[in-house]
């Protein structure tokens, strides 16, 4: 029994429901063990061959051959592309894709988390295409996300949900006490990519943004020094607000975030509602939001 028959009790329906969405699968960062790949074939509804290579084997991987591979998959006239993992890769690729003009390709909606930061905040900023933070096609085989993720997102791919909401919010520090309404275009990603993107032709762009931030099991100081970072940068000047995901186990981790949020200016607030851990609700790139606050709790609503 798969997890896709957890979810709709029927798995000829729930596939059929995803082989209706078009995908296309890219896997630009880190492979997926042959069974795996298997099992994702028969989710989507057709084959597909995806490398086993993990994280470590990508520094070694041929940039060119990647490239070649996801350009492909960016060029196609289906409409999602729906990464397998993350883990590591993109970067690697991504300054042969800022290279290339693709303003003339069909606009699709890429899906993903992790490693496929840069890859989705690039598209989104450059060229106007949807990107999605959310499980991707390992997570719905490996079982490793609540249903409430999963069902988000095929909510959302639907039409069902043209608004998304995160209700759980809570502020960190005066100034998200204080302002009861904040509004801005919503961007962000996992911490360490966004730190390896600056400086580059792929960086973010958060000036008048809600930025969400996430990352997994990184060690207290890593955290500030990373978060110090992008601060540094002058990342954080010009955005209108900062929501922290999962950060992973880390016992140091919330009181890092705690004091980072405490010597900000901005409205910073704590969710758990999305990153590597095992609720990863829906956030879209570029969708407006606004958070409003009572003090004690917050949500944010997103919408085109």
């Amino acid at each position: 029994m798969t997890l896709i028959f957890i979810i709709f009790g029927n798995f000829t329906v729930f596939a059929h429901n995803l082989a209706n969405f078009d995908i296309e699968v890219i896997a630009p960062s880190s492979g997926v063990s042959q069974h795996i790949s298997k099992k994702i074939s028969e989710l989507i509804g057709k084959k597909i061959k995806i490398g086993e290579e993990n994280s470590d084997a990508q520094v070694f991987a041929n940039t060119q051959t990647k490239f070649q591979k996801l350009d492909k998959s960016l060029r196609t006239q289906h409409k999602v592309l729906w990464a397998v993992r993350g883990g590591y890769g993109l970067d690697k690729v991504m300054p042969l894709i800022v290279k290339t003009d693709y303003s003339k390709e069909t606009k699709k909606i890429i899906i993903g988390y992790s490693d496929l930061t840069s890859l989705m905040i690039y598209f989104s900023q450059k060229y106007g295409w949807i990107a999605v933070n959310a499980p991707m096609l390992k997570d719905f085989i490996t079982k490793t996300k609540s249903s409430e993720s999963y069902i988000g997102i095929l909510n959302f791919l639907q039409g069902k949900d043209k608004t998304l909401t995160i209700s759980d919010l809570k502020p960190m520090n005066e100034s998200a006490h204080l302002q009861k309404v904040v509004k801005g275009k919503v961007t962000g990603g996992n911490v360490t990519c966004i730190v390896s993107s600056i400086g580059t032709s792929w960086q973010i762009n958060t000036s008048g943004k809600i930025i969400f931030l996430e990352d997994t099991n990184v060690f207290g100081f890593r955290l500030d020094r990373l978060l110090m970072h992008i601060k540094n940068a002058g990342l954080f000047d010009n955005a209108v607000a900062i929501i922290f995901g999962d950060f992973g186990t880390n016992a140091d981790t919330l009181k890092v975030l705690k004091t980072f949020a405490n010597n900000l200016n901005i409205p910073v607030y704590k969710s758990n509602s999305f990153g590597h851990e095992k609720v990863n609700l829906p956030f879209v790139y570029g969708f407006n939001g606004t958070i409003s606050s009572d003090n004690k709790q917050a949500r944010i609503i997103m919408n085109k």
